[in-house]
């Protein structure tokens, strides 16, 4: 049993709070959680992404530091070796060091390029935040189809491993006859060969656990030799909220990929302001302290001190049209960011509607499934007694085996397909990730009550 619990978190505003408190309310960590977290710290992929993201946000102290004063300082000291000559003086040999040292400051008054260039990587940051949220989603995704995949890899070895043992009995139950001269050599053979088909089922089936096994081992890095498999009596939540609406406007306000494409419009915007900004002047502060001694011939055995403060204006005039191609392709690039989003959003509703379907319609269909099963347990149970009174063969026996088997990988199957687009819905409507894992890991939690 699960108990939920409040994590609070300080922070600057009253709706960073209300955020908070409704996004943390998880379940303690189960299998599931367990291996999302494991995975956080193990997959090649999301570490990936977490080294792009700094490297990204690296860009905005770089494109500050252009509105920064500068400051540098030289130090240098020369020899000097030679000789004088003047005319009708005998030459003077010259052998001296000119030693120098200076600081030199630089401050920008006014620089617009430098402005939009800060500007712009706040926004590709931003945007870079984004894309981030989007590869914590695509590691859940990723995570959710390995560790669905297992369990059904599971409960299709179960299955076939149940068949094995219905049709052993048949061949037994054959040979019995076969003993007593009620049944035929073509009944027995009949057996065996279903038998041996099974068997190599059964041996597919246990190659897909080790390969899922390793599949998952290698998202998490952690080893795990049984899973939790989900019960007899899976019955998911109920959608909330109910209204389709609702899920639409989660999605085009929170969505990450969305909101990626709408902050790379904002970057394509502030590169038209870039382009623009080449147009105007750069006002500087420029001063600098300097000491020097013996700085030329005609100044041997004297130092000079001095300090200058100065502005120093540059005035771009022509540049051979670069400024105006530069506006030109930055406008280009913006119309291209702005019909991506558009696109973005458009499939994203489409692909909403169609995830919100599918839950609407995944509750029938999983008792559909469960009915199938039932309904072929209840087909094998008669056939197997119609057997004994010689009214079904052993092939309609065997067959009914099959079914069940057969029933038992479907009804797992449309369990976990619903479990993962139930997970993409919650995705796509930019759902908290932790709060997405949490509601998946109670789905699959057998003992997890069921509202």
């Amino acid at each position: 049993m699960k108990h939920p619990h409040i994590l609070l978190r300080r922070t600057g505003t009253v709706l960073a709070v209300i955020h908070v408190l409704f996004l943390s309310v998880i379940c303690q960590a189960g299998e599931f959680e367990g291996a999302y977290r494991a995975a956080l710290t193990y997959d090649d992929k999301y570490q990936a992404a977490k080294h792009a993201l700094t490297y990204s946000e690296e860009g905005i102290p770089l494109a500050r530091s252009s509105l920064l004063p500068s400051v540098s300082a030289n130090v240098s000291e020369t020899a000097v070796q030679g000789t004088r000559e003047i005319s009708g003086a005998p030459s003077v040999p010259l052998d001296y060091r000119a030693p120098s040292q200076s600081v030199n400051l630089r401050a920008p008054l006014f620089n617009a390029d430098g402005w939009q260039r800060l500007k712009q990587a706040q926004a590709q940051t931003e945007a870079a935040k984004s894309v981030f949220s989007t590869r914590k989603v695509d590691l859940i995704d990723r995570l959710t189809v390995a560790y669905l995949q297992r369990m059904l890899a599971e409960d299709s070895f179960q299955a076939i491993h149940a068949q094995i043992q219905a049709v052993i009995a048949q061949r037994n139950l054959m040979r019995k006859r076969l003993d007593q001269g009620e049944g035929t050599k073509t009944e027995f053979a009949e057996a065996r060969a279903n038998l041996s088909l099974v068997q190599a089922q059964w041996a597919d089936a246990r190659d897909a656990v080790t390969n899922t096994r390793a599949t998952l081992e290698m998202l998490t890095g952690q080893k795990r030799e049984t899973i939790t498999r989900l019960g007899d009596t899976f019955s998911p939540p109920p959608l909330e909220p109910a209204d389709l609406a609702k899920w639409r406007e989660m999605a085009l306000t929170a969505n990450a990929s969305v909101e990626a494409k709408r902050q790379y419009v904002e970057v394509a915007k502030v590169g038209v302001k870039m382009g623009s900004a080449g147009h105007f002047p750069r006002l500087d502060l420029v001063a600098s302290a300097s000491n020097s001694r013996n700085d030329s011939v005609n100044s041997l055995n004297q130092s000079l001190s001095q300090t200058t403060v100065g502005l120093q204006l540059n005035i771009p005039i022509y540049s051979g049209g670069a400024i105006t191609a530069t506006v030109r392709q930055a406008l280009a690039e913006q119309a291209r960011a702005e019909s991506d989003y558009q696109s973005e959003r458009r499939n994203l509703e489409l692909e909403v509607e169609r995830l919100y379907q599918v839950m609407q319609n995944g509750k029938s269909k999983l008792d559909a499934y469960e009915e199938s099963l039932e309904a072929s347990r209840l087909a094998l149970d008669g056939t197997q007694k119609a057997q004994l009174s010689g009214l079904r063969t052993n092939t309609d026996v065997l067959e009914a085996a099959r079914k069940v088997s057969q029933a038992k990988r479907d009804l797992a199957q449309a369990r976990y397909d619903y479990i993962l687009q139930r997970l993409r819905l919650y995705n796509k409507a930019g759902m908290d990730p932790d709060l997405v894992v949490a509601r998946v890991d109670e789905m699959l939690t057998p003992s997890a009550v069921r509202r």
